[in-house]
């Protein structure tokens, strides 16, 4: 499992699976272009638009795709 997700429980559900924590890293992963990256590379990435108003809305969006 990724070593972010943890950091971003306010867009799992509340008790998230490991099927959802997945979910999540794929989301993440699509939305910051950075599908094959290594953990801290794709980490770093959120970090920088963690506080934009459209991340987690594009990150909900990509999930429910799926």
């Amino acid at each position: 499992m990724s070593c972010y997700t943890r950091h971003l429980g306010d867009l799992l559900p509340p008790d998230p699976t490991p099927d959802d924590k997945r979910a999540l890293d794929r989301a993440v992963r699509r939305v910051v272009d950075l599908s094959e990256a290594d953990c801290p590379e794709v980490w770093a990435a959120v970090k920088e638009r963690r506080e934009d108003a459209g991340f987690a809305p594009a990150v909900l969006a990509v999930m429910k795709e799926h």
